[in-house]
């Protein structure tokens, strides 16, 4: 799968569903298993330890869910998703990253800027155009595009060498990055602040 953007003319569109995405449980299931797919091409694979269960349209959304006995987790999307496709894709490309690797809690900035930028990425194979608004998100997605190699491809390296994106600290992502300013990096493991 080609991870640059200088070809993503060339990538193929998927069509999504015509049906109104709350009435389509087998529809958001089949994007959520096609977006997961595409995620472990791009960032490698999931922790296949966790089960992945149907994404669930609630207030709380966009955010995921782990189980309570956290051994698996599910996108929840927002209601602005119910009858949206585009929105679903959006909301549930971000989600499928943190997906890779289930945590409680919050993520660190790095992984929250490469679920941006997978978002961005994925919505070319669906025709979609949605950024996000929050400043936050624009922060983090801007922060972890100073990466060498463009996000997807670092958040690939550091999930290969740290195991997951919120585990790598600041000297160690040094290590893998040793051209990248110290300040950077202590930004970019910093536990991400949403509304910050």
């Amino acid at each position: 799968m080609d991870t640059s953007s200088n070809q993503t003319g060339a990538r193929m569109k998927r069509p999504l569903p015509n049906t109104v995405p709350r009435n389509d449980p087998s529809g958001l299931w089949k994007l959520q298993n096609e977006l997961l797919s595409m995620a472990e091409c791009v960032l490698g694979r999931r922790d296949l330890s966790k089960q992945i269960y149907q994404p669930q349209f609630t207030d709380e959304g966009p955010q995921l869910r782990n189980t309570p006995n956290l051994d698996g987790a599910f996108a929840e999307l927002s209601r602005a998703g119910e009858s949206y496709w585009p929105t679903v894709v959006f909301e549930m490309a971000h989600e499928t990253v943190h997906l890779l690797d289930p945590i409680p809690g919050n993520a660190k900035t790095l992984e929250e800027g490469v679920a941006v930028e997978f978002s961005l990425y994925v919505q070319v194979y669906y025709g979609v155009c949605i950024r996000p608004s929050l400043p936050s998100y624009l922060r983090a997605s801007e922060l972890v595009r100073l990466l060498p190699e463009g996000p997807l491809k670092a958040g690939r390296l550091v999930r290969e060498r740290f195991g997951t994106l919120s585990s790598a600290k600041p000297e160690s992502l040094g290590d893998l990055f040793p051209n990248v300013d110290g300040t950077i990096l202590k930004k970019l493991t910093s536990p991400f602040v949403r509304n910050g």
